[in-house]
Order: C-alpha cells, then structure tokens, then sequence
C-alpha cells in the first residue's frame, strides 16, 4: 500500500493526524513494539507472565496508540500529538500497569474492591470507549452505552427486560477485572488470534502481495467478458481473506481495479460496487476468513480445520454468486475484456512474485496437516515471508555477498541453540536488578522448525533468484527490505487498533449481558416473537421449519442493525456473543449458528448508508458514496439467501452422515440457486426478463433453499421454464 492509499484509508478511517519528527517515531517505535511483542508470544509463548497480563499489555499499548493517532475530531489536520491526547495516553499506560500490579490483590480475589480500584475501573471503561469512538464511530459505543443504561435500569423494565442486579460496585468489578468483562472472550481472540494474522497480512502486502493477485486473476479473467471486474473479485477475495479489513483491502485492490473496469465500460459506481462487495466478502474465505475461523475456534469449540472445511463451499458459492453478477452486468450492456496483449504472462508474474505464495502454503499446512497451534501457525508462515522477500531479490542482485549473509544468519541460528540456556539464564537476572518479573527461565524457547524453515526458504529463494536470473525476470516492483519490514510492523498495529478496542467494547457488552442475566431472557424474547408469528400463519402455510425461518429472518435484522458501522472482525465478535446463542438454543447446530451471524455481520458492512469500504471505493472511482453503497450491498445480495440454505441444507457445511452424491446434488442446486437469484437480482439471464419471469427466477431460487427432493425438483422444471421462455 503506498503513501497515498494508507492516507485515504487513514481519513476514511478516522484518522488524518499526520505526525512528523519526533512524534512519528514515538508512535512507529511503540507500533513495531506491538507487533515485535505479539510475534514472540506466538512463537515462543508469554515471556514470564500470565495470560492475564498479556491481555492488559495488548489492550494498554492498543490505547496509547490510539490517543497518538486519532484526532479527537476528524479535520484537525494535526503534525503533532496534543497536551490532552498525550496525556491520556499515559493515562492508559498507568491505568493499565495499575490492573495489572492488583490482579492478585486481596481486594480483587475476595470480590471486594477498593474505591481506588472501583475508580481505576471506571478510567479504563471511559477510555475504551473514547478509544472506540475515535477508531470505530459513535454507533457501537452508543450500543455499549444502551447496554449500560440497561444494566442500571433494568429494576424499571418491563416484562422479561426486568432484573435487580444494577449495582455500581459489581458493574465495575465485573467489567474490568474478571474475565467476562474487557478482558474476556473478545480480547483475548484479538491477542491471541487476530493480531498475529493481521501481521502476517500487512508483510505480505507490504511485499507487493496485493499486485501479484491482481495481475493473475487479470490473467485469468481479464479477457473475457466484464474481465477486469471479474478479475477484482478474485484478487479481492485473495487479499480479503488475509486483510481481515474491508476497508483496506478495498483500497489496496480497488487502486488497480477500479480504473480498469471503468476503461471497459462499467459505470463508476458500479465498479466501486462491486470492488466492495468483493472485499468484503473475502471474510467469508478460508484459510483464515479475516481471523473469524480463529475467533470462531474460540466461540465454539470446534477445531480449526473442521471450521475451514465446512466454509469453504459457502464461501465459493457466495464469489459464484457475484461472478454471475458482474457476468450479468456486462451481458447487459455489452461490456468486454482486456485485449490479450495488454496483460502479463501467468509463469513470468509466478518467477517473478510467485514465492510469496509459498507462506500461504506453509501456512496451510501447519494448520491443517501438521495441526499446530493457530500461533504457530503464523509464526512459521512470518518466518518464511520474510526469508523469501528478504533474500530473493538479494541473491539476484548479489549472489556471492548475499550467499555470506545467508551464511551467517544460519550460523547464527545454530549458535542461539547452544547459547539459549546462557541468554535465558542472563535475561532471568535482570528481572533482580531491574525489581520486575518479566523475564522468564525460558525466555526464548527453542524450535526445531524455525532451523528446517529458515534452510528450505533460504534454498527457494536462491532458486527464484537464479531461474529470474537466467530468464531476464524484470524484478519486483517493491525491493523488500528492512524499511519495508518495519513499514509491515507498523501498518499491522494499525490496522489493528480497530479490532482491539472494538473487542474491548464488545466485552463490557458481554459483561453487561451475563451480569444482568439478557444472555436466556434475549433468546426467550426470540423465541416467544417466533412462535407468536407461527400461531399467527394460516395451519396451511406451517411447516415444521416455520418458527425456525421467523428466528433466523430476526437474527438477520439484529445483523444488519449491530453490524451497521463496525469492522467485519469485531462485528462477528458482538454477534457471536448476542445473537448465535438464539439459534444455538433453537437447535441449530453451534457451528451453522456462528456461520449464519458471520454472513449477514459481513453483509452489515456493505449496508449503506454507514458503509466504510463503499467511501473508500467512491474516492477511487470518483463517485458517489451512497450510490456506490448501494451497488456494493446489491452484488452482495447474492449471497443474502446463502445462510438460509446452509442452515436448512447442512449438507454443504459437509457436516452430515450425506453420501457423496447427496453432498454433489447440495452443492449443484445450491449454486443453481446462487445464479438464479444473481439473475433476478440483475433482470437478466441469456437476455432482460419479462416481469414474469423474473419471479420465477426469485421462485427457483426460494425453492433451491429448501432441503427437499421434491421442491428441487420443481425448482429445475421452473428453471427449465425460463429457459424456454
């Protein structure tokens, strides 16, 4: 991402502080330590403290940095950090050193706080949510203030609303210092999880990443038919599944593909509409789905793998669905492709960027064949990136001396396991001279695999290096190195300030819920609406899924509602605390349960008239926002019956004793429905629909839904209707 599109997303974003000198270094030294720090624990665990304390230093050092960069008001155009913002920056910084030192006070294990300790706890709620206006906006906090409200009103609610648990001292204690407060579930995915991808995320971009997948989805797409539009769906979904950002994958993509699909005919907004709905659906994509597997391993229970397996064909037919969308659109008005000749050669783009998939792949099998932690994971795969694009492009450029260095860094590395014990034995002493206890007697614990790996990237990058050598390979537009690295660590503290103190936020809305008791009395609320509106249908329209379609079609509105505003990552997380419990309670398997809210929580995003990524495009394609919104939520629309199927057709979560041409049949009527639907949506099939007919493509679709031999059935001669219509 270069400087201009990190300043548009930083604008878009709420952000346009640009700090210069001195204040610039303060926050890129505090941001590298960040990143620095969350890489250690992931690949060596905590160094000598608790979980707990990780949890307070994630959210402490995410505060500070926020006061450094968000203005208290957008506009400002600030080059330095006010009086105020400082200070409340060191604000967090004591109030965060002052949780941790009373974790293990008297006061805090007996239940009884202190007024000090009651007033800290207050302190760190007014800055969450500070922090949580500045980076995320007013709709979540005024969520999290409601919620608050409920909790000292409740004794004046009506009906199930009621409770008498509105106690100023319990509030604060429950809040701040236990875990189902701040520093509960949300937070802790958002240390333990979240972060170390969006690291991994923003090296690979920083590498150039974003421009390789571009080039080859153009490569594979371009030149047919609506080819650049085709293509950015692609490449979106590509960096939208590592970005964990629609915003900013939107930025780093639509930079290129916006302007294309404009040169081919589409329309501004129609290009900035479908760059939207092709990033934000890029949370739907494994391997990592913008960090909610990881999160959802948390939620749920149900290991990363089975969670990957089960996403991946939802999230294929959701891509089929906004492919046929563009493929309808250029249809319509006669849109083509790139001429050949205009675009890169598949094998020279893969000799040319084609390592950076090997962290990719890397990635993928620890986590699904070795099965290592999610932590790890990441680690190896960091490891890997940063070898390859440190070292390629410098034994191109330079074999013998960069053979030399290779030399040293791998004779370094054998050093460190025989001197490990006497690091760690020198670290440990400082904990006595310095009167902390940070350091551990393992500090650094070693790994077999970071040897192995640093050998096999090493030897790949040497072979990259010589088959672009002896091909004339032009080098890669970035020349990666320690800037860039540096540049990646600080853009991934960043990117992820918005997923902290939104977590840190939907954890008081979580203590808020468990405290008062709402967690059984919302789902009886949902419930009794249901079966209210089932008793209410003609006996002939009831069917034993009747009261189930009502509660999901609720969960859909308290979706989109909650949604509105908030990253993808954090609005799965308030959803996955408020709203899969509802379904989970009806029957529906915890695992569809949480895919059903992570669906329409990212549909939220692409919801005008709060839709961030659709500013973001609007700006590159020089259109307007709303208009560009609403085009961005109507490709995405595709997708909006894709919950509903998988819920009432799990066979293709692949979750079900289905034999193998049951799963087949899910799948084809499943993706028939998909293009069904995409073509009511765009009036549009081999040609404009007459009215009637496009009721009987949104017929075909409503009935693919269904987990029914006989309505597939009907659904086919309906579709084959059409067609001889």
């Amino acid at each position: 991402m270069d400087n201009s599109q990190k300043k548009m997303l930083q604008e878009i974003e709420g952000s346009d502080r640009e700090l210069r000198r001195f204040w610039a270094i303060i926050v890129l030294t505090i941001s590298v330590f960040l990143s620095a720090f969350h890489l250690y624990v992931a690949g060596f665990g905590l160094p000598g403290i608790g979980s707990k304390t990780f949890l307070i230093l994630h959210l402490t050092i995410g505060l500070m940095l926020v006061f450094c960069i968000f203005p208290i008001r957008k506009g400002l155009r600030q080059t330095s950090i006010p009086w105020y913002d400082v200070l409340l920056a060191i604000l967090s910084l004591v109030v965060g050193t002052y949780i941790i030192q009373k974790q293990t006070a008297t006061s805090i294990m007996s239940g009884r706080p202190t007024d000090m300790d009651l007033f800290i706890g207050l302190l760190l709620i007014i800055l969450v949510l500070e922090a949580t206006r500045r980076v995320v906006g007013k709709p979540l906090v005024i969520i999290a203030l409601v919620f608050i409200a409920y909790f000292f009103l409740g004794e004046y609610m009506p009906g199930q609303f009621h409770h008498t648990r509105g106690d100023f001292e319990r509030f604060i204690y429950e809040i701040t210092y236990r875990n189902n407060g701040i520093f509960g579930t949300p937070i802790y995915a958002s240390a333990q999880f979240v972060f170390i991808f969006i690291l991994f995320g923003a090296i690979l971009e920083s590498t150039g990443a974003g421009k390789m997948f571009i080039d080859l989805a153009l490569r594979m797409f371009g030149r047919y038919k609506g080819g650049p539009a085709k293509a950015s769906v692609v490449a979106s979904g590509l960096m939208g599944s590592i970005s964990g950002s629609s915003t900013a994958n939107a930025v780093t993509t639509g930079t290129f593909t916006i302007p294309l699909m404009k040169r081919v005919g589409f329309k501004p907004h129609v290009a900035g509409g479908v760059e939207v709905a092709a990033s934000s659906s890029g949370q739907f994509l494994p391997p990592i789905m913008g960090a909610a597997a990881f999160i959802m391993v948390e939620f749920t229970g149900v290991p990363y793998y089975e969670i990957i397996q089960s996403a991946i064909i939802p999230a294929l037919l959701a891509y089929i669905g906004i492919l046929f969308m563009v493929h309808f659109e250029a249809s319509k008005h006669g849109i083509t492709g790139i001429d050949r000749s205009e675009l890169a050669s598949g094998r020279k783009l893969l000799m040319q960027q084609g390592y950076l998939l090997i962290p990719l792949i890397a990635l993928l099998y620890y986590l699904v064949y070795v099965r290592v932690s999610v932590n790890n994971s990441a680690f190896f795969s960091i490891i890997v990136l940063l070898v390859l694009a440190l070292f390629v492009q410098r034994f191109k450029d330079n074999l013998g001396r960069t053979a030399i260095i290779a030399v040293g860094v791998i004779a370094i590395t054998l050093l460190l396991q025989v001197f490990i014990d006497p690091i760690n034995q020198g670290l440990h002493a400082l904990n006595a001279i310095f009167h902390i206890n940070f350091f551990s007697a393992e500090m650094i614990r070693w790994k077999p695999e970071i040897l192995t790996l640093l050998l096999i990237s090493i030897g790949i990058a040497l072979i990259f290096a010589l088959s672009q050598t002896k091909m004339k390979i032009d080098s890669p537009p970035i020349h990666f190195g320690w800037k860039q690295t540096l540049a990646g660590f600080e853009t991934a503290a960043r990117n992820a300030l918005s997923i902290i103190v939104a977590c840190a936020t939907a954890g008081i809305l979580i203590g808020v819920i468990t405290t008062s008791g709402l967690s059984t009395k919302f789902t009886r609320i949902v419930i009794g609406f249901s079966e209210t509106l089932t008793n209410a249908m003609p006996s002939f329209l009831v069917t034993d899924n009747t009261q189930l379609y009502f509660a999901l079609i609720l969960t859909v509105f308290a979706c989109l509602l909650l949604g509105l505003g908030l990253p993808t990552t954090a609005t799965y997380v308030v959803l996955a605390a408020i709203v899969a419990p509802v379904l989970t309670d009806m029957g529906v398997h915890v695992l569809i349960a949480h895919l059903f809210v992570l669906y329409y929580g990212v549909l939220a995003d692409d919801t005008p008239p709060i839709n961030l990524p659709a500013y973001a495009t609007a700006g590159i394609a020089k259109a307007g926002p709303v208009r560009t919104g609403v085009q961005g939520f109507k490709y995405d629309s595709a997708a909006l019956l894709l919950p509903f199927v998988f819920t009432l057709n799990p066979t293709i979560l692949l979750i079900t004793d289905a034999t193998w041409y049951q799963i087949i049949w899910a799948i084809l009527t499943a993706t028939i429905g998909m293009i069904a639907f995409a073509s009511f949506i765009q009036n549009w099939l081999v040609r404009k629909y007459h009215w009637y007919e496009r009721i009987l493509a949104l017929i075909t679709a409503l009935l693919f839904i269904q987990n029914n031999l006989m309505t597939d059935i009907i659904a086919v001669i309906t579709l084959a209707v059409i067609f001889i219509l």
